[in-house]
Order: structure tokens, then C-alpha cells, then sequence
């Protein structure tokens, strides 16, 4: 690399190509804005630097066709580098960003479909990282956690809520004539009057009760008043998952864990790091991607504030010794 390019790989070079990953991170996003796209249009009209800066994303991105997990572990670290002037580490995290990308939403083409079908045979939608109450028609409510999709049916007196995908609580108005019932896939639930919280995780569908009784099953049928055969009952404080394999539990449940939430937090006990990347997936936008396999068994346990993403990350750096790097608002590598 000559002079006048290592010239180029400094602070401003290296800020136009962390805000051409946002940019690029966002666009990918299923709730992306009109409004977003303008602006889009806007920064890349700014300069020829911010036009060759997204450029140069499209480029890496397109050289970097092998898998990305295999790109990811290949990585050589900014210690390992043979030289390491300043062009030759601008290179190093421009490749990690890149990498890191394709990982994030290299299968995004296959996550979109399914999402953008659900959002558009939806009648309420939440984005990631957002929460939202509704009142129903019968005068129950419903509370949203991010990235929920429901379909409502209250016609001639059905009380139907289909959980899309995502998870919601529910506080359910009595009416012993009419079953208030959640289908969620894979299990539904059932109920005349109590509060409990349904979340479905693709093929998997967990009912956490916080009062009153609520009946689970797999595969019910479309009658609400008709017994439903293989079915269970739950009482405050206890949850079951339905799956492929038919119905778990009853299992006691922590209503602080399962419902932390509604408050804005985020509670771990003894959870996997994988599993609480997961999770935070589901609370944040953009994306938090573990490039170490070895690290996702590693145990964690805390309570978290939702709002204060940095302080989760400083928790698991001090707790089990991983790195995280902020590539963009929209993308955070833990390794």
C-alpha cells in the first residue's frame, strides 16, 4: 500500500466506513423508514468519500463469499499482525466489521420471508426493542415485547388471539361464555379470566401463568368450548412448553425472570451465553454475534436494565473475560 493510501486509512476513512456498516445494517432491517432511506440517499450524496466508503462495504462483502463463521474464526487478531501500521490495522477492522456483517445477516434473505408474511397478515406488529399495551375488543389487554406480531379474531364472539412470533402478556377480562384463547403455533392456550404471558420461539411455545388457572395444549383444534385432549393445567407460578414432542411440565416459573420485561429489565439465572445473546437479540436492534463457539456454554446470572446496552456489555466483559467491539449502533462482536 503506497503513502497517499495509507494516508486515507485514517480517523475520517475509518468513521465514513463505520457509518456505511450502520447504514448498511439498517437497510436491512424489516422496519427500516421511507424516512431512512432519504437520509440514506442524503449521506451518500455528501461526498464521493461516503459514496466510496459503502463502496468498499459492497466490495468486502461481496469478496467475502466463504462461510462467515469460517471467515470469523480465520480472523488473525490486531496482536498477530505482522506489521501493524496504521493502514495495515485499518485493514484488520474493516475485514472484522465485513466478517462480522455477513454473519449477522448473511442468512437474512431466509428471516425477512418469514417476517414480512407475518407482519402482513398481522393486525399489531412491534419492532425489536419495542414494547407496546393494547387494549382488545372484548376489554382484555394485550402487552407486546419487541418483535411480536399478533393476529387478532373477535368475531361472533371468539375471543382469538394468534402469537405470530414473539411474546406477550396477557391480562384477560372474565367471561365464563366465551374462552379466551392464545394459539401460538406449536401450543395454545386457553383461559376465561387470569393474567399469563405466551412466548414462541419457532418451533416452540411457552406459557408462564402470573394469576388464575390456564389450560395448554398441543394442537387443539379450532372449537374453544370443546375438550381438548393432552392438555394441562397451569396455576400462578408455573409454565409448560409445547413442541414438537408434545407438552413439558407443569414447571415452576419465576415470575421475576419471565415477566422482568414488562418492567424493563432483563434477568439471567444461570443462563448460557448463547442463550442470553438470543435474548438480547430480541430486545435490541441490530444485532450481537458471539464469534467464539468455545464461549457459548459459558454460564451467566444478572439483572439487567434493557435501556443501558453498555452496561450489559461490561457486565459479561468482567464476568467471563469476553471483548466486546461496537462496530456500529447496529452491531456489537463478543469474542
Amino acid at each position: 500500500m503506497d503513502r497517499q493510501d495509507e494516508q486515507r486509512s485514517g480517523p475520517d476513512e475509518d468513521r465514513l466506513f463505520s457509518e456505511a456498516n450502520a447504514w448498511f445494517f439498517r437497510l436491512q432491517a424489516d422496519d427500516h423508514t421511507p424516512a431512512e432511506r432519504i437520509a440514506f440517499a442524503a449521506w451518500l450524496a455528501r461526498s464521493p468519500a461516503h459514496t466510496r466508503a459503502f463502496a468498499e462495504l459492497e466490495t468486502l462483502l461481496h469478496d467475502l463469499k466463504e462461510p462467515a463463521r469460517a471467515a470469523a474464526r480465520a480472523m488473525p487478531t490486531p496482536d498477530r499482525i505482522a506489521a501493524p501500521g496504521q493502514a495495515r490495522i485499518a485493514g484488520f477492522r474493516r475485514f472484522a466489521a465485513a466478517a462480522a456483517i455477513l454473519l449477522a445477516v448473511g442468512g437474512i434473505g431466509l428471516w425477512q420471508g418469514p417476517t414480512r408474511y407475518q407482519n402482513a397478515i398481522a393486525d399489531q406488529v412491534t419492532s425489536v426493542g419495542q414494547r407496546r399495551t393494547l387494549m382488545l375488543p372484548d376489554g382484555s389487554s394485550a402487552e407486546m415485547n419487541g418483535d411480536t406480531a399478533l393476529a387478532l379474531d373477535f368475531q361472533g364472539g371468539e375471543r382469538k388471539v394468534r402469537l405470530l412470533r414473539g411474546e406477550a402478556w396477557f391480562q384477560v377480562v372474565r367471561d365464563p361464555d366465551h374462552p379466551f384463547v392464545v394459539d401460538a403455533g406449536a401450543g395454545a392456550a386457553r383461559v376465561l379470566g387470569t393474567q399469563f404471558s405466551v412466548r414462541r420461539d419457532g418451533d416452540r411455545t411457552t406459557v408462564t401463568v402470573g394469576e388464575g388457572l390456564v389450560e395448554v395444549a398441543t394442537h387443539p383444534g379450532g372449537n374453544a368450548h370443546a375438550p381438548w385432549p393432552d392438555s394441562i393445567r397451569l396455576r400462578p407460578g408455573e409454565s409448560a412448553e409445547a413442541g414438537p414432542l408434545g407438552l413439558t411440565g407443569p414447571q415452576a416459573a419465576d415470575p421475576g425472570v419471565a415477566f422482568a420485561w414488562r418492567h424493563g429489565q432483563i434477568v439471567f439465572r444461570q443462563q448460557s451465553l448463547a442463550s442470553v445473546i438470543t435474548a438480547l437479540n430480541r430486545q435490541w436492534p441490530g444485532r450481537v454475534v458471539l464469534l467464539n463457539d468455545e464461549a457459548a456454554e459459558r454460564v451467566v446470572s444478572g439483572v439487567f436494565a434493557l435501556d443501558r446496552p453498555d452496561a450489559v456489555f461490561a457486565a459479561l466483559e468482567r464476568g467471563l473475560g469476553v471483548h466486546a467491539t461496537r462496530i456500529t449502533p447496529y452491531l456489537t462482536l463478543l469474542r
